[in-house]
């Protein structure tokens, strides 16, 4: 069959197809950590065609064929053998984990997030309450040691296993208020613990409804301890939210004990609150795999994601202190926060894995942001 050069010269059949394929695809709006729910997938060993968006661009296709009459061959010549898409494809490509990119849930945590209870579009879990364990991206608090002038207080995300029986968008936000982090880089800022009460997720906001507002200490950094304090709790529900296929593009409306609230130290939560610029909230280099304190086989695969000048980060791999292998990578994106990786080559050990920005401004500018990990090679 021959490729038409204008669209005009589409057949009726070729132009039905198109806008029923271009109508599904134009259905798919991403979550603000839909990349970390392909890795998930990827590493579960789920077949692309059984993602929502698979089935969405298949059963589009699949009406297409029906109305024009039971097949019709795709990007193939007139000798009969390009593939045929039919309403018995059964054919699965080897997976490109490659193609994923995007935020992995890290080995060291532990099971799964597929093993989570089955949830209501609320969010709330339908089950028998028992608890099970789900994983959950939650963001923590890290102190930058940086001189004085710069901001020193960023979020920083972890992956965390959590047995429970609540939602998983309730479950990640009592784990960052009341659990503490992997890392002992990171720590729970206290901003909510134990005022954690209920969550409600519909398609247009997550509603978070806590016992009391953080009393914090008002001090002029940038960001301040409010903004904080709110966009560690926004972070954390969206990107569960996101993880766990409940939206994660949605605002968070913040209600003090079912009451709407109102001013927090210059932060209206009058309205759903959306994520803040990640480039002024979030730690710009995070490695989330290995996790700290796991064990890994060799060759070790290092992935996380980091927003670095022209996209160039440098590590290290240091064994007792001492560097024993050094290189540099590249984040798929300049500027933004895009994911990175890089493998190595490691003899049995425990070792501590450095990512770090690279100092373009000879000392001038904001110190380099980094990320360190400690892991142990079987």
């Amino acid at each position: 069959m021959n490729t038409p050069d204008e669209p005009n010269e589409l057949s009726a059949e070729e132009r039905r197809l198109r806008d029923a394929l271009t109508a599904a695809a134009g259905q798919v709006t991403p979550g603000p950590d839909g990349l970390a729910r392909i890795r998930r997938r990827t590493a579960a060993g789920t077949p692309w065609w059984r993602s929502p968006v698979a089935i969405g661009l298949l059963g589009a296709s699949v009406l297409a064929v029906a109305v024009i009459g039971g097949g019709v061959a795709l990007l193939g010549d007139d000798d009969g053998d390009a593939p045929v898409v039919t309403a018995d494809s059964s054919s699965e490509p080897a997976a490109d984990d490659e193609s994923t990119g995007g935020e992995p849930s890290p080995s060291g945590a532990g099971e799964s997030a597929s093993g989570s209870p089955h949830t209501s579009p609320s969010g709330e879990p339908t089950g028998d309450g028992t608890a099970e364990n789900i994983t959950v991206p939650v963001y923590y608090g890290v102190t930058l040691e940086v001189p004085e002038g710069f901001d020193s207080l960023r979020l920083a995300r972890e992956f965390r296993t959590v047995a429970t029986s609540a939602s998983p968008v309730l479950a990640a936000l009592r784990q960052m208020a009341d659990g503490e982090a992997l890392d002992p880089d990171y720590r729970d800022f206290g901003f909510w613990q134990g005022d954690i009460r209920s969550v409600d997720v519909t398609d247009s906001e997550i509603t978070v409804d806590v016992a009391r507002l953080p009393s914090v200490e008002a001090v002029g950094s940038t960001p301040s301890r409010q903004e904080l304090a709110v966009q560690e709790l926004v972070y954390t529900a969206t990107a569960a939210a996101s993880m766990h296929d409940l939206g994660g593009s949605q605002p968070v409306r913040i209600t003090v004990d079912g009451d709407a609230a109102g001013d927090y130290g210059g932060v209206d939560l009058s309205e759903p609150v959306p994520r803040a610029d990640p480039l002024q909230m979030r730690q710009l280099v995070q490695i989330d795999d290995p996790t700290h304190g796991a064990t890994v086989d060799s060759p070790v695969t290092v992935r996380g994601s980091a927003a670095a000048f022209e996209a160039t980060l440098r590590w290290e791999i240091r064994r007792d202190g001492q560097v024993v292998e050094e290189g540099t990578t590249m984040a798929e994106e300049c500027c933004t926060m895009s994911p990175f990786r890089f493998d190595v080559e490691l003899e049995p050990g425990t070792y501590e894995v450095f990512v770090s920005e690279v100092d373009v401004s000879g000392g001038e500018g904001r110190p380099p942001m980094s990320d360190t990990k400690t892991f142990t090679v079987d």
